[in-house]
């Protein structure tokens, strides 16, 4: 089925809708109750109990509706999105204009029943589950910031192996993971997702954490370092606004998004390290690292993966900018 950029402007009046929808209920619903709880079996204070379960039970009929509309509107991205990277050399700023509006709409829904709690001041999700879009599209609801070991020994190895001294990190769709702050400790690393709990939690731990559009999101000046790990975005056009000249970005699969950044011609896979490694100290492997290209007509071959190599798709995958290929080859130090 072909999106075309009518399509997208559909999808995204129908979600601003919806939301709009949503938001008159919300007012409703304020009015209604002298406090907002965060509890998932509150109710409005003060009401009939007949009319509290009428109430709720549309407001949830109308968050769903939010959902769903959320949903198709994604879709429609995504498709819009496969279309060009199936053309190969799209210029990617055109996606992203194109896209603009249906992004800007999916990013107010991860907002949606977030807010300032107006009795305490704190920032949290401020209806029951039910009600309450930005709750049930979280992965990270409740959580706090986190480090995985594996994923800090990975970064620290590929910095070893090829002489990375990072001085700007930028870790899109991290949710509440900062593992790149602890790899690479003398770096300002920036994280940036659409979860606006979870970025507010970072923010509040100190982490440069904003809340926003990941695709659409410049670091100033660029990034020596980008990390694409589980994100599921449009990586050609993070990766075009925003690494350096010289610039390294670390991805894996499970979302395709190392399949993605290996199909811009300004990258080099350089370096695979696997997920599961004997030993403290993650191996990299350099050698026998093919495109995942199908050369016939120039399209992506729908069983390839970053490279012919049998792994997993949490495999990191090392990419540099091939302009700079001799000056990464002669930074390289031996494995350890």
């Amino acid at each position: 089925m072909t999106t075309t950029v009518s399509d997208l402007l559909s999808a995204a009046e129908r979600l601003r809708n919806a939301l709009a929808d949503y938001e008159s209920f919300l007012n409703g619903w304020r009015g209604a109750s002298e406090t907002l709880s965060n509890d998932d079996h509150a109710t409005p204070a003060e009401r009939d109990t007949t009319m509290q379960e009428v109430t709720q039970e549309s407001g949830a009929e109308i968050a769903n509706d939010v959902l769903d509309r959320y949903h198709v509107a994604s879709d429609a991205v995504a498709r819009y999105v496969q279309r060009a990277r199936d053309r190969r050399h799209s210029d990617w700023s055109e996606v992203v204009d194109a896209t603009e509006p249906v992004r800007k709409a999916t990013l107010a829904v991860h907002a949606a029943g977030y807010g300032t709690h107006p009795e305490t001041g704190e920032r949290d999700y401020l209806l029951p589950a039910e009600l309450c879009p930005a709750r049930r599209l979280s992965m990270n609801a409740g959580s706090s910031p986190v480090t995985f070991a594996d994923r800090t020994a990975q970064y620290r190895a590929v910095a070893n192996r090829f002489g990375i001294d990072a001085d700007v990190v930028y870790h899109p769709g991290s949710g509440h993971d900062v593992s790149p702050s602890v790899a690479f400790p003398e770096a300002g690393v920036t994280y940036v997702d659409a979860d606006v709990a979870a970025m507010d939690d970072l923010a509040a731990a100190g982490y440069a954490a904003r809340w926003g559009d990941a695709t659409d999101y410049s670091v100033a000046g660029g990034a020596d370092v980008i990390i694409l790990r589980n994100a599921g975005l449009v990586e050609e056009a993070i990766v075009e606004r925003n690494l350096r000249a010289g610039g390294w970005v670390l991805a894996n699969d499970h979302l395709e998004s190392a399949h993605h950044v290996a199909g811009m011609d300004r990258i080099e896979l350089v370096g695979v390290v696997p997920d599961d490694w004997p030993g403290v100290t993650p191996r990299i492997e350099t050698t026998d690292l093919d495109s995942p290209y199908n050369e016939r007509e120039g399209k992506v071959a729908a069983q390839a993966g970053p490279t012919d190599r049998t792994g997993s798709p949490l495999d990191l995958h090392v990419f540099h900018e091939r302009t700079h290929r001799g000056h990464a080859r002669s930074n390289n130090k031996e494995p350890p």
